[in-house]
């Protein structure tokens, strides 16, 4: 089995790409997708995110994503200590879908993750794929789903890796800088160079 990291900075395309590669068979692990989810089924992880943080990521005593969210980008030491709590429950995730895609035979195993580079996660993974683009297009593409202020995009970019570092640390970069069909054509690309 192979399995393939993904990653890229906000309005990168990542998760399109993650997709296109779904849609040809491989199984995909979203993990900011699967971290939320384990997040409100552990009443024992809300309690330690309130803690930490206290009540400006609640409402009415109960945890609030996006509060949370709001408060964890605000800075480099918030989003260290989200992280130093969720990153550990995301590689028992990873190791659980590796466990799985191996017990099914899956021929490849996308791990769709933002902070790869930064939570090494590359250690689990046989190659990283980045997708990148100009950070004008990723703030353009990172409005346009609206659900984040140009302020809090601008904060999270910040926070991540930069474009130069990240592409340093990939295996294969494809840049994704123009129409989704061309992004198509690039991961068709891509595609037919994976040994499966």
């Amino acid at each position: 089995m192979y399995k393939l990291g993904i990653t890229g900075g906000i309005g990168s395309g990542k998760t399109t790409v993650s997709s296109l590669l779904e849609e040809k068979g491989a199984t995909v692990f979203n993990a900011d997708k699967e971290a939320k989810m384990r997040l409100q089924n552990s009443i024992s992880l809300q309690h330690k995110l309130i803690n930490l943080f206290g009540n400006a990521v609640t409402e009415k005593g109960h945890l609030v994503l996006s509060k949370l969210a709001q408060v964890a980008f605000s800075s480099k030491l918030n989003q260290d200590l989200l992280n130093g709590i969720m990153w550990p429950e995301v590689m028992i995730l990873i190791d659980q879908a590796i466990i799985h895609a191996e017990k099914n035979n899956t021929p490849l195993l996308v791990v769709d993750a933002a902070l790869i580079f930064e939570a090494n996660l590359q250690n689990l993974l046989d190659d990283i794929l980045l997708v990148s683009a100009p950070e004008e297009k990723r703030m353009a593409r990172a409005l346009r789903r609206k659900n984040l202020p140009s302020s809090q995009i601008q904060q999270r970019m910040a926070l991540q890796l930069s474009e130069k570092e990240k592409i340093e640390k990939a295996d294969f970069v494809i840049y994704n800088v123009t129409t989704l069909e061309d992004l198509q054509t690039e991961v068709d690309t891509f595609y037919k160079t994976l040994k499966l």
